[in-house]
Order: C-alpha cells, then sequence, then structure tokens
C-alpha cells in the first residue's frame, strides 16, 4: 500500500513539472566575458608564472583567449617589486607572463599581484606558508588487477608517508605525476586537505592513478592559505556538482582577486619526491 502511494505521488510530481515547462531568456548582460587570471609564487628560485585570459560569452564557443597587452607585477611586503613580461620565450604561450628575473618567494612574506588591462586594475595578495617534509613513498602492488582495458599492466600504486605538524592550522594542494604527466583518478579531481583531514601522520596514503613497471612516479605538495583552501574547495565543489534538482545553483569559486576577475593568486611553499616503478 505505501509502495503504491510512493508511486502515485511520483507520477503526480513528475506530470506536474512536465506541465509547468517554460523558456528562460538568459540576461547577455549577466554572461558577458570576464578577465581570468591564474598565478604561483613559490619558494623556488625560478621565473614564476602569471596566466591572464578573457573568458568567452555564454554563446560562444572555443577556449578562453590569452590577453597579450596586460602589465603584470608582484610585489613583496619588503617593497621588492617583480615585473613580469610577455611569453619571452617567443613561444606559442599567448597570455602566459613570466617574471623578468627569477626569485624565490619568502616563508611568512605575503606577495601582490597587479595586473592591468586597458583601464581596469585587478590585485592580489598571498601569504607564503610552510610546507611539511615529504618522509618517503613507497611502491605498493594493488591486490586487484587495474581493471582499465587500455592500462593493462598498471598494478602499481604509491603510497604516501609524512609528518603533519598539529600545533599550526596548515593547508594543502597535491598533484602527482606519472613519467612526468599530471596524473588523476578522474578529471574533475582536485587533491587538498586542512590538516585536521590528515592528521599528525599521514601513513600510506595511496596518491591517485596506478602505475607500471618502468614508470616514474613524483609528488608535489604545496602549502595554501586558508583563502586558498576555500578556493579549491569552491572548484571541486563546481567541478563535481551533479547539475540535480535539489542541487543548489552553480556559483564562481571564491577568489582573492579584486574587481570580478576570475582565478585565483597563489603563493606555496613546495616540496617533491620522486620514486621508481620497480
Amino acid at each position: 500500500m505505501n509502495k503504491n502511494i510512493l508511486y502515485l505521488l511520483a507520477l503526480i510530481t513528475a506530470a506536474s513539472l512536465m506541465g509547468c515547462e517554460e523558456t528562460v531568456v538568459l540576461d547577455s548582460e549577466q554572461v558577458q566575458s570576464k578577465i581570468v587570471i591564474e598565478g604561483l609564487v613559490t619558494d623556488q628560485e625560478k621565473h614564476h608564472y602569471v596566466k591572464v585570459s578573457r573568458s568567452g560569452e555564454f554563446y560562444s564557443n572555443g577556449n578562453f583567449s590569452g590577453v597579450v597587452d596586460a602589465a603584470v607585477t608582484v610585489e613583496d611586503d619588503q617593497g621588492n617589486v617583480f615585473n613580469y613580461v610577455h611569453n619571452p620565450s617567443g613561444m606559442d604561450d599567448e597570455g602566459y607572463y613570466l617574471s623578468e628575473d627569477v626569485f624565490a618567494g619568502q616563508v611568512g612574506s605575503s606577495y601582490k599581484l597587479t595586473v592591468t588591462v586597458g583601464s581596469e586594475i585587478y590585485t592580489a595578495t598571498d601569504v607564503l606558508n610552510p610546507v611539511t617534509a615529504i618522509d618517503s613513498l613507497e611502491v605498493s602492488l594493488n591486490e586487484e588487477e587495474y581493471d582499465d582495458p587500455e592500462d593493462e599492466g598498471y598494478f602499481y600504486e604509491i603510497l604516501f608517508y609524512a609528518k603533519e605538524p598539529q600545533e599550526t592550522e596548515d593547508y594543502y594542494l597535491f598533484k602527482f605525476y606519472r613519467n612526468d604527466s599530471l596524473l588523476l583518478d578522474s578529471e574533475t579531481d582536485v587533491y587538498y586537505a586542512n590538516d585536521d583531514l590528515l592528521g599528525e601522520s599521514i601513513d600510506g596514503i595511496p596518491t591517485a592513478g596506478f602505475y607500471k613497471l618502468g614508470d616514474r612516479a613524483r609528488v608535489e605538495m604545496y602549502s595554501i592559505s586558508r583563502q586558498g583552501y576555500i578556493y579549491y574547495n569552491d572548484l571541486s565543489s563546481l567541478l563535481n556538482t551533479d547539475g540535480g534538482m535539489f542541487t543548489p545553483p552553480p556559483a564562481n569559486p571564491r577568489s582573492n582577486l579584486t574587481n570580478a576577475a576570475l582565478g585565483y593568486f597563489q603563493v606555496s611553499a613546495v616540496v617533491s619526491d620522486s620514486i621508481a616503478v620497480e
């Protein structure tokens, strides 16, 4: 009796929804192109990058178009200013800006990005927090055969070990590589965590993907600020939404960029380790 009532209610609900179909015309003023800025400064001595592009309008096709005439600078809290130049190598990297000089970010310092496009100015600030060390990586034979027929022989996974200091509030972003190619379990995956989730001991946590004999695995661990953690949490939620009736409407990830720009300016300490699959 209860099952029949539920089935009848489901039919009534479906019929009412079909009867309420209405065409919605989007306001084009709300879906116009926006500036997208992605930047990274780390504690490694190198040329750091900022990418500036423009999103497509709602009804347009294709990828984001690079902005080639922006003015880009990064300034630290000691007054040091680093100028960036567009595509200095002359390769087909439209919208990529590299610092003119090599420099290394300093743990504890904050960095301000300023991007000027025409008459519009976009800024963002982030702080460079310390990152814990990676103790070791370990190759483990997975007991169950990886079931992708195109990946025959990928039976090995990489286990990750580290100690996380619990006396501080820390946030991390992880990247995994197989033979220098970024590796994801799913194309919408974002690997991030706070220290509450990790606990004090990172004891043999499997990284993304599977490996075969002869591969080389690399793990990168980035410190991120709380603001960065919020951004990646929003991004993951946006990428992995099911679009169902009870799912909240999509929204852009909360960013540290001003003037309604999309993207994020990240400042990180980074550690990495690699291991051969033997």
